[in-house]
């Protein structure tokens, strides 16, 4: 064991740390070669104790595992921080909730872990930089590998490959919204639901999805812009409770979140490889407006809905489907203003207000007036999500791997033709509406 090094002044967390991630409480060790890496801290971390704090009397066995999860959770975060491909990276500690922990909290992050940090300090595995609450501003703490701990990693050979999770995570996550009466948010925060069997169901059948992409065959070729973490792969429901209402009735909300090709950018979708094959990008065809027409038990004029008069759909129609969509899930009439669009974001021509927009969009559809600014989109996004959870739970029985999309997947090409009329069928099975798909093969990165 190395001798314990002089600690470091404790020192604020950089004012910058806003860029780093937040620690993963449920990321573990998934194969031998970093099972011997945490194996090794925990003998090391077990001989500072003895050296520094002699324990009166051993842990409970509940006490126990519980520090043994902590140390595989601390060494997973630190080898996954040294494989990032940005300098300089740390992960960011949550520190003690308000109200006690929750659901979405590991157990075995609690009171003890502070402790358990400074011992891998101590043994030089880690740098702490300690959190402020002062005039400077609020800075969370966090961690970052030693020098010596990433030769460990690189010595050992340990890959993105060798990170896992541990069980337990929680997949149904509910959060509420609180916005203004002009539709601005104000705050977005988790809630500790009650338990109740549809939550067990929902969290059974989420997990037995994860378990089944967690052994498929998924791959990524390097296309020269960063390796992509792809065992990241554990998706996550996000349902939504009412504003100012604690109850959750699992209707409003529940999109998927979470593998690392939700966030990957469609320049670098062409090297994803499921069971060794190129992938397909299956979407369904303006999903939120069709949906909003089965919601009233009405079917959608023929052609592309987003035609609207006036307006050249070939030139501008990423544009009008941005728009089409702020008004139908608007929680409030809009009668200017669009949302302040990024750099690269499709924009109306110059002169299309957003009077003129709504005109022309209810001179096509005028059946859907009742539909604008009253905030459906929770309901359609809980639409969207029961349909695409029927064909996730198809895949799964027919063996074929796929990944998902809030309103589509990625699927092996030559299994594109199957998936997509599964996915026609799960549609009109929950939403009793025909909604097209769309399939497009996306090329490789050179």
């Amino acid at each position: 064991m190395p001798a314990p090094s002089e600690r470091a002044p404790e020192r604020c967390a950089p004012n910058n740390h806003a860029r780093y991630p937040w620690l993963d409480e449920w990321m573990g060790a998934a194969t031998p070669r970093l099972c011997r890496l945490v194996e090794e801290a925990t003998a090391f971390v077990a001989q500072h104790e003895r050296e520094t704090d002699p324990r009166q009397r051993q842990r409970r066995p509940a006490d126990h595992a519980k520090h043994l999860t902590a140390i595989e959770v601390t060494t997973a975060n630190l080898v996954h921080t040294v494989l990032s491909p940005q300098e300089g990276r740390r992960a960011v500690l949550t520190g003690n909730p308000e109200g006690g922990r929750t659901r979405y909290d590991n157990p075995a992050m609690g009171k003890p872990y502070r402790r358990l940090l400074g011992a891998l300090e101590d043994i030089g595995w880690l740098d702490r930089q300690v959190g402020s609450r002062g005039r400077e501003g609020r800075f969370a703490s966090s961690i970052a590998p030693t020098p010596a701990f990433r030769a460990k990693v690189i010595e050992a050979g340990i890959t993105l490959t060798d990170l896992g999770r541990i069980e337990g995570e929680e997949v149904i996550l509910a959060k509420r919204k609180e916005t203004t009466g002009g539709g601005d948010l104000i705050r977005v925060g988790l809630v500790n639901y009650p338990e109740s069997e549809q939550a067990r169901g929902l969290r059974e059948t989420m997990r037995a999805v994860n378990a089944f992409v967690a052994g498929a065959d998924i791959t990524f070729l390097d296309d020269g812009l960063g390796p992509v973490d792809t065992t990241d792969r554990v998706q996550r429901r996000h349902f939504l409770c009412a504003a100012g209402d604690d109850h959750l009735g699992f209707d409003l909300g529940g999109r998927l979140y979470g593998g690392a090709w939700q966030n990957l950018p469609k320049t670098r979708r062409g090297n994803l490889r499921i069971e060794g094959e190129p992938i397909a990008v299956l979407d369904y065809a303006s999903m939120a407006p069709r949906l909003a027409y089965a919601s009233l038990g009405l079917e959608p004029p023929e052609g592309d809905i987003y035609a609207l008069p006036g307006l050249d759909t070939r030139e501008v129609r990423p544009a009008v489907k941005a728009s089409f969509n702020t008004l139908l899930c608007d929680p409030f009439t809009r009668t200017r203003g669009w949302p302040t669009a990024d750099e690269g974001d499709p924009v109306l021509p110059r002169g299309w207000s957003v009077p003129r927009f709504r005109d022309a969009l209810l001179s096509r559809h005028p059946l859907l007036a009742p539909c604008l600014g009253t905030g459906m989109a929770p309901q359609l996004q809980n639409t969207e999500s029961v349909i695409l959870m029927e064909v996730l739970v198809e895949m799964k029985a027919r063996g074929i791997p796929v990944l998902s999309l809030h309103d589509g997947l990625f699927c092996p090409v030559s299994r594109s033709t199957e998936v997509g009329k599964v996915m026609g069928v799960a549609a009109s099975d929950v939403a009793h509406v025909t909604i097209p798909v769309d399939v497009k093969v996306p090329r490789a990165a050179v």
